[in-house]
C-alpha cells in the first residue's frame, strides 16, 4: 500500500501515479517523486527494486525493523533510518511511542516507509496536498521537511518530561512512597529509550549536515545543520534528565533509609526506657511470700514514682546526648 506525489515545474503536483508514470518520473531529472509506503507486499518489492533500483538489503531493512537510526550510502540513493516520537501523556507508566521511518533519498525521488501511521508523514503529506512549496525545492529539502516534523514532535515531549521530573523531585522530598519509586523507574526507562534514539539520530543528522553527498545540495546543508543543533540540545537535555533520575533513585533510597533509621532509633529509645521499668515490674511480680515491700502502705506509689523518675532521667540523658 502506498501513496505517491509527483512535482513537475510544467505540470505542478500530481498524485496517484501509475507504475509507468512513476518510472517515467524517476527518469525525468526535472520531476520530483515522493513515494510513501505504509505496508509492503510482493508487488511493492518489485516496484522498489525495478523502478527505484533499491538494494535487496534496503528492502530487507524495510521489512525488518531497525534497532537504531542509521545512514548508508548506495550508488543511486542514501538510505536513512530515523525515528519519530509520540507521547501517550502517561509517562508514569512508561508510555513513549517510537515510530521508525525509513527514507531513501535519490537525486529526484524520495521513498519513505513506515509500518504504522506516522503523524510526521501525515503532516508532510498535508503540506504537499495544500500546494506547499516544500516538494518544489528538491528531494533533499523534502527529506529535511520530514526530519523537521520529527523534531517538532520532540519539543513538547522533552518539555513534558522536564515538567514530570520537576514534579517527581518535589514529591520525592515531600511525600516519597512506593508509587514515587515506580514513577522514577518508568521515567528512567523512558529517558534511556530517548537517549538511545536521540543520540544516534543526532549522529545521522550530523553526517547529513557535514559530509558531502551528491544527493544533498550545498544550499541544503545549512538547513540540516539547524536540525543538528536542535538534536544536540535535545541530547544534552535528555542526558541531564537521566542524571537527575539516577540521582533521584539514590535520594529515594537515602530518604527511606533515614526514615527507617529514625523509626529504629525511636523504637530503640522506647525499648531502652522500658528495660529498667520491666525489671522493676518483674521483681515485684514474683510470687514470693516474704517480700517486705509488698506489705508497705506506700509501696505501690513508691514503685510508680521510682519508675517515673527513672524514665525522666533517661529521657534527659538521651536528649543531652542528642539521641532524641
Amino acid at each position: 500500500m502506498y501513496e505517491n506525489y509527483c512535482y513537475h515545474p510544467d505540470r505542478g503536483i500530481k498524485t496517484g501515479l501509475s507504475l509507468e508514470e512513476m518510472a517515467a518520473a524517476v527518469k525525468d531529472e526535472r520531476a520530483l517523486l515522493w513515494l510513501d509506503v505504509s505496508d509492503i507486499d510482493d508487488s511493492d518489492i518489485d516496484l522498489l527494486t525495478n523502478i527505484f533500483n533499491l538494494h535487496p538489503l534496503t528492502v530487507e531493512d524495510f521489512i525488518m525493523p531497525s534497532a537504531r537510526p542509521k545512514l548508508e550510502e548506495f550508488p543511486d540513493y542514501l538510505f536513512v533510518v530515523i525515528f519519530s516520537m509520540q507521547s501517550a501523556n502517561n509517562h508514569h507508566q512508561g508510555k513513549v511511542h517510537m515510530t521508525e521511518i525509513d527514507c531513501c533519498l535519490g537525486i529526484n525521488f524520495l521513498i519513505t516507509f513506515h509500518s504504522e501511521p506516522s503523524s510526521t508523514i501525515f503532516t508532510c503529506q498535508e503540506r504537499v496536498k495544500k500546494q506547499s512549496p516544500t516538494i518544489m525545492h528538491g528531494a533533499d529539502m523534502l527529506l529535511h521537511s520530514i526530519l523537521d516534523s520529527c523534531i517538532d514532535n520532540y519539543f513538547p515531549i522533552i518539555n513534558e518530561f522536564d515538567n514530570t521530573v520537576d514534579e517527581m523531585s518535589e514529591e520525592l522530598f515531600k511525600t516519597p512512597s512506593q508509587e514515587t519509586l515506580k514513577k522514577i523507574y518508568y521515567l528512567k526507562n523512558d529517558i534511556m529509550s530517548l537517549r538511545r534514539t536521540i543520540g544516534p539520530q543526532a549522529d545521522v543528522v550530523s553526517l547529513l549536515s557535514r559530509e558531502t553527498y551528491r544527493f544533498i545540495r550545498q544550499s541544503s546543508i545549512l538547513y540540516f545543520r539547524n536540525i543538528y543543533d536542535n538534536m544536540v540540545r535535545f541530547n544534552d537535555t535528555v542526558g541531564m534528565l537521566r542524571d537527575i533520575i539516577s540521582g533521584a533513585m539514590e535520594v529515594y533510597v537515602s530518604i527511606i533509609s533515614n526514615r527507617l533509621n529514625e523509626i529504629m532509633k525511636t523504637l530503640t529509645v522506647i525499648a531502652t526506657i522500658m528495660m529498667p521499668l520491666t525489671l522493676i515490674a518483674s521483681i515485684y511480680g514474683m510470687n514470693f511470700k516474704h517480700m517486705p515491700e509488698l506489705e508497705h502502705r506506700f509501696g505501690y506509689p513508691a514503685v510508680i514514682l521510682i519508675m517515673t523518675i527513672i524514665t525522666v532521667i533517661m529521657l534527659i540523658y538521651f536528649r543531652r546526648r542528642k539521641w532524641l
